[in-house]
């Protein structure tokens, strides 16, 4: 077994090489997207969810988002994502959420809601974000949030571990989680 994981993490490691990006996430393994609109990015966290994982493969991703109620921007997607959907009660500005299964809402107010909503995440720091979106349409632009040296991390001065869990080789350090792209076994 032990020299099953030692192939696995060396092919991982080989196939980092390659590739030199890494994905930044949170210590809970979720992603951290930028959520750009005009010339303002927002950094987002993404759900540790089906949908949240689901969307972040869509990325990157433009959309033209429609305003409704002074409160969200919305656009439905040409395909259908997962769901699990619930009711907040209150919606909080700076919330990503799906609308039925294909309908990405952006809200930027917070406001009570008797709406069911599956999360897809939520905008780290909303401040500022009703303004960068206006009053009208707009487009708004999903992305992962990357570093793209694997020398940025991890560095010699701290420790860090590395682990795969359903085929992804992932290395920890200060407190980051880093997913290096491309080595999906």
């Amino acid at each position: 077994m032990k020299r099953i994981l030692f192939f696995l993490a060396a092919a991982c490691l080989s196939a980092a090489a390659h590739s030199k990006t890494l994905v930044a996430y949170n210590t809970e393994n979720t992603m951290q997207i930028n959520v750009i609109v005009g010339n303002k990015t927002f950094t987002a966290t993404l759900a540790d969810s089906e949908t949240g994982r689901a969307f972040a493969q869509l990325l990157p991703l433009t959309l033209p988002m429609t305003e409704l109620n002074g409160n969200e921007k919305y656009h439905y997607l040409d395909s259908s994502l997962p769901t699990d959907s619930y009711q907040p009660g209150t919606i909080h500005a700076g919330d990503l959420m799906l609308y039925g299964n294909n309908c990405v809402v952006l809200f930027y107010e917070t406001f009570s809601s008797s709406y069911s909503y599956t999360r897809i995440g939520s905008i780290d720091n909303p401040s500022g974000l009703a303004a960068a979106l206006g009053s009208g349409n707009v487009s708004v632009r999903f992305e992962k949030s990357t570093t793209t040296d694997l020398n940025q991390v991890p560095s010699a001065q701290a420790p860090s571990t590395k682990f795969i869990e359903n085929g992804v080789l992932y290395i920890k350090h200060n407190a980051q989680t880093y997913d290096v792209r491309g080595t999906r076994l």
